[in-house]
């Protein structure tokens, strides 16, 4: 189990070199401020960032597009 401040570190990386970094899960949900659990709901939808593969066993999303869907998801809200 990983200590919260080794992934608030882990989170602060990712944002840092955002246009290039693809976080696993359990990253990719810290981002989000939410559970893997509700991450795997989320990703049924169509506008929701598409995985990307990082080898044979293992996808990400880029924190780029999970940045991007945050905010569309509030301007949606601000309508």
């Amino acid at each position: 189990m990983t200590s919260p401040l080794i992934e608030e570190k882990e989170i602060q990386l990712a944002r840092a070199m955002s246009n290039q970094t693809i976080a696993r899960i359990k990253i990719a949900a810290a981002i989000l401020g939410i559970t893997p659990k509700h991450l795997h709901e989320l990703a049924k939808s169509a506008d929701f960032p598409a995985k990307v593969r990082i080898g044979s066993n293992a996808v990400g999303r880029r924190v780029s597009d999970l940045e991007a869907w945050i905010d569309a998801q509030i301007v949606k809200g601000e309508h």
